[in-house]
């Protein structure tokens, strides 16, 4: 009898334990769904536009834009990334018996994702590769003689791996590089707006 009233006294104490310790469980996850909600950040569109530019001194010999919209998410991952390939395939002759023809790619590629900031601004990660055939007669009003193998074309590449910070409506144009062969500052501006 007296082991059925200790049974009867321990059940009764240890009941109601559970519910608290659910109680408690469910106050203690209360606090992660702020966390949650502060992270779900709504999309932000932007229009990003890169001029790419070619200098022979002061004069501007080569100017090409390149515009795209996108989405600017938050840091914590959720956003988008644009690409964009321009440009074309040139056959290229392999030297061997067979007189095989490859391909070449030439022309522009470009990589961007932009993350928000919480103080307003973007940070704008942009890759941007670049390639062009010089043409044929450029490279003999230059100082450096270029010898081309079998007639093969001379391919210039460029190519930029770029995080910045821009204000919506900022302007960019820390980017620059000197042409090797002939001496044109080739230089890249972006700028950043965002949509309405």
């Amino acid at each position: 009898m007296k082991k059925l009233v200790y049974l009867f006294l321990l059940g009764a104490f240890f009941l109601p334990a559970q519910p608290m310790s659910g109680q408690d469980k469910s106050q203690e996850k209360s606090p992660e769904k702020p966390k949650a909600e502060e992270r779900a950040r709504v999309s932000i569109p932007v229009k990003v536009q890169i001029v790419f530019t070619e200098h022979d001194g002061d004069k501007k010999i080569a100017s090409m834009p390149y515009s795209f919209v996108s989405t600017a998410g938050d840091k914590y991952g959720s956003y988008d990334s644009t690409s964009i390939r321009s440009g074309v395939r040139v056959p290229v002759e392999i030297d061997s018996k067979d007189q095989k023809t490859t391909y070449l790619d030439v022309g522009s590629n470009i990589d961007c994702r932009i993350v928000a900031e919480e103080d307003g601004r973007f940070t704008l990660h942009l890759v941007f590769d670049r390639s062009a055939i010089y043409p044929g007669g450029s490279l003999t009003e230059e100082k450096l003689e270029v010898s081309r193998p079998n007639g093969q074309p001379l391919i210039r590449s460029f190519r930029i791996s770029e995080h910045m910070l821009l204000k919506d409506g900022q302007n960019s144009e820390s980017m620059l590089s000197t042409d090797p062969l002939t001496g044109h500052v080739l230089r890249i501006s972006v700028t950043l707006n965002v949509l309405k």
